[in-house]
């Protein structure tokens, strides 16, 4: 399956200043920086590690939801 779909043109590269407990501080490449979530970080990810955000309207994500459920369909009935 295409998981591209759920990606936007312009994904944003941050990277990974502090991981502390529950909290994690992104920093972007003009200095500014976030505290996300820790769940929220792929398994494994630790300072340093660089990651890309997508950053996707409503509408946008309904599409590639569509774009996705008919990319399994095509996967489970075949060509």
């Amino acid at each position: 399956m295409n998981f591209s779909l759920l990606t936007s043109e312009k994904p944003l590269r941050v990277k990974v200043e502090k991981i502390e407990r529950n909290s994690t501080r992104l920093v972007f490449s003009d200095h500014q920086k976030i505290e996300i979530n820790t769940k929220f970080l792929p398994s494994g990810t630790k300072p340093g590690d660089q990651l890309y955000l997508n950053l996707l309207s409503e509408n946008e994500l309904n599409l590639s939801r569509n774009e996705i459920a008919q990319e399994v369909l095509k996967e489970i009935l075949g060509p």
